[in-house]
């Protein structure tokens, strides 16, 4: 079971984000707490009881925006406790609330604007940058129990392995591994998938010894918006960790699905 953090606010993003993991948890083992940052930066300095009570106030407003969404969305999946609610800056009380608390797993919403410069924005923020574990990037709420495997010659298959390992114990789903490289064609390219690629065997390799199958292995060329769409069909696609440039970093971008950013 992966002890994962949802980060939550009054928005559509988290909305989807909520509604995304009471789907997830219907069919992976998740243990989930909810966090919320009132952010304070242009509220009036106060001193002694005053400040006292206006934080108090401050507090009492995040647990009923908190309390809003989840009547709103009506979701049936029971998170780990009460909503954690932080007054401050949410970079770094969410930094502290995952190294404190050794989690598994961020999750966050993210509006699918089509902008792979919205997502590179993102991933390169100190929140992210600095995160200690694996984060679910939400951007749709996808159904489905199939999750792909985004591979590339940059990847690093023991992220990705340790990551799925602790999401998918006990799960049903299924894994499907695809291997991508960049073609200027119109429309993707299926090849037949080497016996020798090193990066599915060890990705493979690593898997089975989380107890997971592998049900199918794609090899595939094409553009990065083409692959983006061919991902569409997945529950989520998981790959490691970058903000380097790679066409595999330009397809996660363009996917309109969520994404599963992998840390060792």
């Amino acid at each position: 079971m992966a002890k994962a953090l949802l980060y939550l606010d009054e928005n559509l993003a988290s909305s989807i984000a909520l509604k995304y993991v009471d789907y997830l948890s219907s069919i992976i083992e998740l243990n989930t707490s909810i966090i919320h940052v009132v952010d304070i930066s242009n509220a009036q300095p106060q001193k002694g009881n005053s400040r006292k009570l206006d934080e108090v106030e401050m507090i009492k407003e995040g647990e009923a925006t908190i309390s809003r969404l989840l009547k709103t969305e009506k979701v049936k999946y029971g998170f780990n406790g009460q909503p954690k609610i932080k007054l401050g800056n949410k970079t770094k009380e969410v930094l502290q609330e995952l190294q404190n608390g050794s989690y598994d797993l961020f999750i966050e919403g993210h509006l699918p604007l089509s902008e792979k410069e919205n997502f590179a924005q993102v991933v390169s923020t100190e929140l992210y940058q600095k995160c200690p574990c694996s984060i679910l990037y939400v951007k749709n709420l996808s159904i489905s129990n199939i999750i792909a495997v985004l591979l590339s010659s940059d990847v690093k298959p023991e992220q990705i392995a340790s990551t799925l390992g602790k999401m998918l114990k006990n799960s049903e789903m299924e894994t499907e591994l695809i291997h991508y490289d960049f073609k200027d064609v119109d429309h993707l390219e299926f090849l037949e998938t080497p016996d020798n690629n090193p990066i599915i065997a060890e990705t493979a390799s690593l898997l089975a010894k989380h107890g997971l199958k592998i049900s199918t292995i794609h090899n595939v060329v094409g553009t990065p918006e083409a692959i983006g769409d061919f991902l569409m069909s997945y529950a989520f696609v998981a790959s490691s960790f970058s903000t380097s440039p790679s066409y595999r970093f330009e397809a996660l971008s363009q996917t309109q699905n969520s994404v599963l950013l992998c840390k060792g």
